[in-house]
């Protein structure tokens, strides 16, 4: 397609070639990685919605994938304790984030010491009393 996007946004990407992206789903599927009609004619919908310019366009492919999603749905960062030096980036969101990751996480990753911003953001926010104490 000509060029009709000059930035992305957060449904829809134009590639230099000129193809449309369109796509944001979250649905809870376990490790079922396919699509589904139903939600592939949501997406369609939104994007036109957006962009008029695509009713009268054609879809080319589809196709799914699973997306890392803590169970609050927040980030996780996290330094290895039995492996000095590996870390945990997990994140929905890492193109959004891309920023903060390289001004701080990079640093941290490089040998700095952690983010004081990451601390809500470690696995120990799962960890639950299991019993309750005598």
């Amino acid at each position: 397609m000509r060029p009709l996007l000059n930035l992305p946004t957060t449904y829809l990407r134009q590639t230099g070639e000129g193809s449309i992206l369109m796509g944001d789903s979250h649905e809870d599927v376990g490790f079922n990685d396919g699509t589904e009609t139903p939600v592939l004619a949501q997406i369609a919908k939104r994007a036109v919605r957006a962009l008029p310019a695509l009713a009268n366009t054609r879809v080319v492919r589809s196709w799914g994938a699973l997306r890392v999603m803590t169970p609050d749905g927040y980030p996780l960062y996290q330094a290895s304790e039995s492996h000095p030096g590996a870390f945990i980036a997990c994140c929905h969101s890492g193109v959004t984030l891309a920023a903060a990751h390289a001004k701080c996480l990079a640093p941290w990753f490089a040998g700095a010491e952690a983010p004081s911003e990451i601390t809500p953001f470690t696995a120990e926010r799962f960890h639950v009393q299991t019993s309750i104490p005598a």
